[in-house]
């Protein structure tokens, strides 16, 4: 039985970022929007592991950007990956009634989730929401997925992973985790409607070994990932 869903963001439960988004960030830079695309993407894997805003958009923009340009840079951003597929959702509230455990896994900077945690209905969906920025950690790298288990402690095989993306769907594979590659929400639901989903059973133990009061990036622990945070010292790793 699958007890626990966990779910990537961007294009999943968000809309694709939209043409007329990405004209509007480029147009704002003096950009052609090809340039423009070419260079958001280029830049965006330190971004999405913790880089601060401005030193993203310089990078994007070649030049300084500061003051009130940065600010609507930013907001024009996180509005782009804000519009919600609400039938995804649906389908997701729907394994969350039959009892699944529901978790968020997001490559997303630090201004996007933030937005993200402060969405209503995601926050009253997910149970627990996890950023690349704030592990500094992204998928496909198997420590993220190590990472998220163990936060909410839960097992491998009985989690199924959902992502629209074939290299994090074969990195979590790899995991133990069961995976469903997102097309469209009534996929997603076809797929959530064929399997038995449910809560771990209360003789059932949880897996993972979160230490109570453990902090990711405490003194002392500097030299320890994310995922080693929540397990004892000696003890392997779930994804190799």
């Amino acid at each position: 039985m699958t007890t626990h869903l966990l779910v990537d963001f961007g294009e999943v439960i968000s809309e694709p970022q939209s043409a007329a988004a990405v004209q509007g960030m480029a147009a704002l830079l003096g950009m052609p929007t090809t340039t423009f695309r070419d260079r958001y993407w280029a830049h965006r894997a330190p971004y999405d592991l913790g880089l601060p805003a401005a030193d993203y958009w310089e990078d994007v923009a070649g030049r300084r950007v500061r003051g009130e340009e940065l600010l609507t840079l930013r907001r024009l951003d996180i509005e782009s990956w804000t519009r919600l597929n609400f039938t995804t959702i649906t389908a997701l509230r729907d394994a969350h009634r039959r009892g699944a455990q529901l978790t968020l896994l997001s490559n997303a900077p630090s201004d996007l989730a933030a937005e993200i945690r402060g969405t209503a209905v995601l926050r009253g969906l997910f149970s627990l929401m996890v950023f690349s920025a704030e592990l500094r950690l992204a998928k496909p790298d198997a420590e993220i997925f190590d990472t998220a288990l163990a936060l909410a402690e839960v097992a491998p095989e009985d989690t199924l992973f959902i992502d629209d993306r074939p290299e994090n769907l074969r990195a979590a594979g790899v995991c133990g985790i069961g995976t469903h590659l997102f097309a469209t929400a009534g996929d997603l639901r076809s797929t959530l409607d064929g399997i038995g989903l449910g809560a771990v059973p209360p003789s059932r133990p949880r897996w993972g070994w979160r230490r109570r009061g453990a902090r990711l990036g405490g003194r002392g622990d500097e030299r320890r990932s994310g995922a080693d945070l929540l397990r004892p010292r000696g003890v392997a790793p779930t994804c190799p």
